[in-house]
């Protein structure tokens, strides 16, 4: 990602956010997402945040904020905690793989979650092995009302990329409409992407 110098009329150099200090003001050289370097009061060496992000409070810290909380409440490295941690990477860590897909688009953490102590109470209980975390609104923050635990096929169809319609009244995605009416996917993909057959056709034509 090549970022070049920039302004902001809502961010510039010296501005205080939580723990960073706005260092400069940049862009995507072949895009318009405006990015900000700073620097965190512990002295970890510079970091590039998204400005919607650090704005919105979504990063708060280089992670010594979040280091200094599990020390803090003593928490142990279990699945719910490791959750926390790779929630908080791919919406604040621009070095993430997954962060264009979470913080890079917008999708922050909730205040109350940005102590795992606080994530950890609230979403223990209620795990079980083999459950991954899912957001309810997938455009939505990670909240306690916007959370739960979900099977991987689930949380597959709640992704943005799928094809979600509406029909009857009920939004499913199209491998989920595929299964309630017993048609094959591929054919269902094929009436409404190719053939452009409205929706009440694609889902009751017969065929020959």
């Amino acid at each position: 990602m090549e970022l070049i110098e920039s302004s902001s009329s809502v961010i510039k150099a010296g501005d205080k956010y939580a723990r960073y200090t706005v260092l400069g003001v940049f862009k995507l050289a072949n895009g318009y997402q405006k990015y900000v370097k700073v620097q965190c009061e512990c002295g970890s060496p510079p970091r590039f945040v998204q400005v919607g992000v650090i704005r919105n409070g979504g990063s708060k810290s280089c992670g010594c904020f979040h280091r200094e909380q599990v020390t803090k409440h003593g928490l142990k490295t279990g699945p719910v905690f490791k959750c926390w941690k790779s929630m908080m990477d791919r919406c604040t860590n621009i070095k993430n793989k997954s962060y264009p897909r979470y913080g890079g688009r917008g999708i922050t953490v909730s205040d109350a979650w940005l102590d795992p102590h606080r994530f950890v109470a609230d979403m223990e209980p209620s795990f079980t092995k083999g459950m991954t975390l899912d957001r309810i609104d997938n455009n939505g923050p990670y909240s306690l009302t916007n959370c739960r635990w979900a099977t991987t096929k689930t949380q597959n169809r709640n992704y943005s990329r799928n094809h979600f319609i509406t029909y009857n009244g009920e939004t499913r995605c199209l491998k989920e409409w595929s299964e309630i009416l017993g048609i094959n996917h591929a054919t269902l993909s094929d009436r409404i992407r190719i053939q452009k057959l409205p929706t009440h056709l694609a889902f009751t034509k017969v065929n020959s």
